[in-house]
Formats: C-alpha cells, structure tokens, sequence
C-alpha cells in the first residue's frame, strides 16, 4: 500500500477505482507521497457513475438531449478572457465553462466536505511538502476549432496557461504560493510552491485556473473577444454580453458520455419579478429563492425542487467592522459588548426567511472544523445584561457617545440588516446617530481597505484561496482587505496564521490553531461576524441531479439532464 501523507487525502479518503488505487500505489513503492484522483470513468451504458456525483435514484435515469437554461441573476462580466478577468459569471456559469483545469471539486461530497476529483489531471504526486506533480490524462483533445483544430492538450499548455493566469495579474492570487511551474514530460507538469501551503489543492481546482491554447491567444493577443477554445463540455457558439450564452456539446470531452444535454444557455435577467415569472413559465432552470419567493413559486410550479444548504465556501456575506483606534471602540470591551447586542437569530428570522447559520468569518474544510455550535452561542449569543455591564465597566456614556454607521446595501436584504442592528443597539441604550448608506465599491474602499467608518456594516469580499486565502486577505496585518486588523497590529494573530498555513500533513494540529483563530477573531472585536444565508436555489423539476454547490463548480451542468 502507498504511504500517503498527502494533508488533503489524510482527511479525506477518495473513493477510488482500481485502477487509480493501483496506480497511486505504484507510486508510493517507487519513494513518492502519492494522491490519486477519480478520472472519468467511460460509460458502457446511461446509468455509469458520473464524475463528482452519481446520475441520481436508480429509477431516475438520465436523459440525453434538450437544452439546459440557467438564470443569471448578476452583471455579465466585460470580457470572456478568464486569466484576465475574475467575475464568477464568466467562471462559473459564462463562456469560460468552455475550459478545463488540473482539479475539480467533487460534486458527491459537496456540501459537507470540500474534495477534488480530477478534470485535465488524471493524477498528482506530492514528494515533498512543496512539490506537486500533476499526470495530465492523455488524449484529452482541444474544441475542433480554428486556429487550434482539436489538437492534443499537453503539458506545455498547462505550463503556459497558468504562467499566463500570474502574469495577468487579476487572478494571481490564487497562485500566490507558486514559485516555479515546469514542464517535466509531455504529460507532467511539476509545481514547486515558495513554502508548503496546506490549502495548495484549492489552487489547483479554482474555477479561474482555465487552461488555454497559446495559438488562440495569439490570434488578437488575448481571448477577451475570443476565440474561446477549450477542452471542456460545452462549446461556445454565442455570446450577447447581459442578454444570452449559447454553448453547443462537445462530443469529445473528456468524461465520456457527458454532457447528457445537447445545448447549455444561459439568460440574464436582473429584474426579479421578470426572472420569477420566466422559472414559473419553464424558460429557465433554476433561479435563487428564499422562504416567501418560494411560497410564491410553488403556487405555480408543485413540484418545485428547493435546495437549501450550508455552503462551506460561502464564508461570510456580512461582517460589522469596529475601528479599534477610535475611542470608545479603542477599548476592546465596547468592541464586545456592541457584537453581543446584535440579535443573530433575529437577522436569520427576519431578513434570510429561517435560512441561515453562524459562523466566527472562516472559509474552513469541514463544518467539524468551525467553533461548536454551543460555544459559538456562548461567545456571540445576544446577551443585552452583560453588553451593558461591558458598556459601563468600559465608562461608555451614551448620552454623548452616538457612533455613526456605514451601511453597505448591495442585496435587497442588506438594509433589513442594518435596520435590525440598529434596533438592536438601541433596545440597550445606544443610539447611531447617522446610517450612511453606501456603495459595494465605496463601502470596500473605505472599510475593509482604509478602515475609515467607526462602524462599517458590510459584505466581504472573497479571499480566494480556501481557509489561507481568508486570513491572509482579512485578518493578517499583511492583508490587501486587513484596514481594521492593520490598526489593530495583532502580532500573536499573525504567528498563529503563518503558523497553521504550513501545517500540510498534521490536520488535527492544523484544526487546532484554526479553532484558536476563530476565538481570537470573536475575542478581539474587529470583525464580528453576522450571520450567513444558506444558498437556496430553486429548481424546476424539469431539470434533473442538479448540484448545487454555490457557484463554483462548472460541472454542475454537464451531469444535469432535461427530463423527458
């Protein structure tokens, strides 16, 4: 048996087929850290196990033809070049669905663990903690489109590509940790990372890491108006940016058999009421819900499929961010005692419809790994007594401290939020003197980079790169969106970060820094976390194994079918 201590297959076990086991194996006796990946099974018959996911109940069997049509709900992104450009509309769901890269998340697993299963990469070795070798699968072949005409991809494309995705600059940071990228035979490409990053694999299976043709860059320079030739399911044959996609199949992908449809498309409608009557008319597949859209959408449309999950990557949406510089909030108490007044269950009630958790503000690889539910209420459960115990012992007079609020309003929600806090706070003697209602852009500039707002009620921006991309985004001192933690100069916090994010083959170690991290983001009172909605999504029952993984798993569509 392979020696594994790979950190990712140490926590968690692949279910492999013989072939990878052998293979991974072999590997091992030969001196190497081996960890297999599942490839693309081929299908003898329309019941074979899909990749990330299996068809569905043995009486569902899958349907070949028809056209998927997803909903948009969000801006289209300016240009289709993925390495140059980062909206998850492109990514995600847009033309750049028409690429592959080395991993993908496992679609099986998804909510409850984040795990990979192989796309271009059939395998990966790992030798040392800062060594990654990928084994691309072989005969794995380019759209049959001029100027690349359905060539073979190899190694040098991957070399090439994400060379090309750090040179670019807008998706670099998810490659951060990479030093060297170097071809080591037509199907092998080594990675050797600046120092070992427990999170690495994340990397490797981000949707914006797209493996491109060099001779389609070529053609104007880069791909922003293409043309976009990937290997993946779906080939592009239209895009009208904010209108319509249409992709067509590939008949050569590289999962055999897939995709069950014929045409994928996507339409973009921004207005709610529009998008709600297309879902209940069946022009479109899915569309976001909550509790009372949903009530709504059953009326017309019984057999509605609701998927409510707790998504391990969604993180945060919301934070409120306390400046500890500006007195009071200088005294770590009242940054406390003002978390401790925010009714959580309220906002979950009230604004997200029932469908929401908390959480201390971590992208974390399983929901073992998050503070227990019971401590968590312990340390963030609204407690107006001691909030104003804390208050008092601080020496905070209310009759002349009145803090003002930025209040970031890019969700329908959002507002309802902010309104709820408010009340919050005031129920305990505390009044906002003003609520400044800003911009996403405006709110991101002056709160989580400037950290100028003595309040700042927000949304987060993602930190790429799982649980390190996070904390080094957000609670480092060294962070691109750190301004309040910057003032704060928390040293220890640093330590414990740089600590855990090296630990790649110890992951009980690793968990335990991470729960420590957690207490001390609560303990300091900078970024206090607010609750996180559910990802519910709304599926017409016409379209069938739907995964909903919270935007970020392409694949989704090639393993759907249109019901006969």
């Amino acid at each position: 048996m392979a020696v594994d201590n790979n950190y990712w297959r140490t926590f968690w076990q692949r279910r492999l087929s013989r072939r990878r086991v052998i293979q991974g194996a072999a590997l091992g006796s030969a001196g190497l850290a081996a960890a297999a990946v599942i490839g693309c099974e081929e299908k003898e018959d329309s019941t074979s196990s899909t990749p990330g996911g299996s068809p569905g109940a043995a009486s569902e069997q899958p349907v070949r033809g028809g056209v998927i049509t997803h909903l948009n709900e969000s801006s289209d992104a300016p240009h289709i070049d993925p390495q140059l450009q980062s909206f998850a509309s492109l990514h995600d769901s847009g033309p750049a669905i028409a690429y592959s890269r080395l991993l993908m998340f496992d679609l099986d697993k998804y909510p409850n663990e984040i795990t990979f299963t192989s796309n271009l990469a059939e395998s990966y070795e790992n030798p040392d903690d800062q060594t990654y070798i990928f084994r691309l699968q072989k005969g794995v072949k380019f759209h049959n489109i001029s100027p690349v005409n359905g060539r073979e991809v190899v190694a040098s494309d991957v070399v090439y590509s994400l060379r090309r995705q750090i040179e670019g600059g807008v998706n670099r940071g998810v490659l951060a940790a990479v030093d060297k990228i170097e071809e080591v035979d037509p199907y092998s490409v080594r990675l050797t990372l600046k120092k070992p990053d427990a999170d690495f694999l994340l990397a490797a299976a981000d949707m914006r890491g797209k493996v491109v043709a060099s001779e389609a860059v070529e053609v104007s320079g880069d791909l922003k108006n293409g043309p976009t030739i990937g290997t993946g399911p779906w080939i592009l044959e239209e895009w009208v940016p904010e209108q319509t996609l249409k992709m067509r199949r590939n008949p050569e992908y590289l999962c055999r058999g897939l995709p069950y449809a014929d045409f994928y498309e996507r339409v973009v409608i921004l207005d709610p009421q529009t998008a709600q009557a297309a879902f209940r008319a069946g022009q479109v597949s899915n569309i976001g819900t909550n509790g009372q859209i949903t009530r709504v959408l059953r009326q017309s449309v019984p057999d509605l499929d609701v998927k409510d999950a707790k998504l391990l990557q969604a993180v945060s949406q919301r934070a409120m961010l306390l400046s500890p510089l500006k007195p009071p909030l200088n005294d770590k108490r009242v940054r406390q005692a003002l978390n401790k007044l925010i009714d959580r269950e309220a906002i979950i009630r009230d604004a997200y419809f029932g469908s929401g958790w908390n959480q201390a503000g971590m992208y974390l690889p399983s929901f073992d790994w998050h503070l227990p539910e019971t401590e968590l209420n312990r340390l963030i459960g609204r407690d107006i007594q001691t909030a104003k115990q804390m208050l008092s012992a601080a020496g905070v007079d209310f009759s002349t401290w009145k803090p003002a609020m930025d209040l970031g309003i890019p969700t329908g929600d959002f507002q309802q939020v902010g309104e709820l806090m408010v009340s919050n706070f005031k129920e305990a003697g505390l009044e906002i003197s003003d609520v400044r209602l800003v911009d996403k852009v405006e709110v991101t500039e002056r709160g989580w980079i400037r950290a100028e707002p003595e309040v700042c009620v927000c949304n987060t921006r993602p930190g790429g790169g799982g649980t390190n991309g996070v904390l080094y985004t957000w609670y480092h001192t060294s962070g691109s969106d750190s301004g309040y933690w910057k003032q704060l100069a928390d040293k220890e916090m640093d330590t414990m970060i740089d600590q855990q994010a090296v630990i790649v083959n110890d992951p009980e170690r690793r968990k335990g820094l991470l729960l420590e991290i957690q207490r001390r983001i609560i303990d300091q009172g900078v970024h206090n976390q607010l609750p996180t909605t559910n990802a519910e999504v709304a599926i017409h029952p016409r379209l069938q194994n739907y995964k909903q993984m919270g935007n970020s798993e392409p694949e989704r569509f090639s393993i759907s079918w249109i019901k006969a």
